[in-house]
């Protein structure tokens, strides 16, 4: 539900940004609130979460540290080089890509939600069954 959300909020922001910004100060404020809750509220949340259930036990601790190191070097590369992308075409501090690099988040949050489907299923199953099941697919 949180890359839906945030799909939704950056294609709004994207399709927007000059309006809401010039003439919807409070829409663009609530926005941006909305957009940093179902961060935390999903991509943030399944970033620790997520990587100690669906890993094998044996390379749970392993593959869960690999995972929380992808995560901050995916983030490190997001923060500087949409920062530099911000600033294309723009004169004196301008943002004149900044709409477009909205629309462009919002597309990566749409991928964010297509890859959650490919994660499986853990609830209400203890660690030892998912286990076994990842172990006897690996088998077939």
């Amino acid at each position: 539900m949180g890359f839906m959300m945030l799909t939704i909020i950056f294609v709004i922001l994207s399709a927007g940004f000059e309006k809401i910004r010039d003439t919807a100060l409070a829409l663009f404020i609530a926005l941006f609130t909305l957009a940093q809750f179902f961060f935390n509220f999903g991509p943030n949340t399944t970033t620790f979460v997520l990587p100690s259930e669906v890993f094998p036990t044996r390379f749970r601790s392993t593959a869960h540290g690999i995972s929380a190191a992808s995560g901050k070097l995916g983030a490190i590369i997001a923060t500087f080089g949409f920062n530099q992308l911000v600033e294309i075409g723009g004169a004196d501090g301008e943002h004149a890509f900044l709409p477009q690099t909205l629309g462009i988040f919002a597309g990566i949050m749409f991928l964010g939600f297509l890859t959650t489907f490919w994660i499986p299923e853990t609830k209400g199953k203890s660690l030892e069954e998912i286990c076994d099941e990842i172990e006897n697919s690996d088998k077939k």
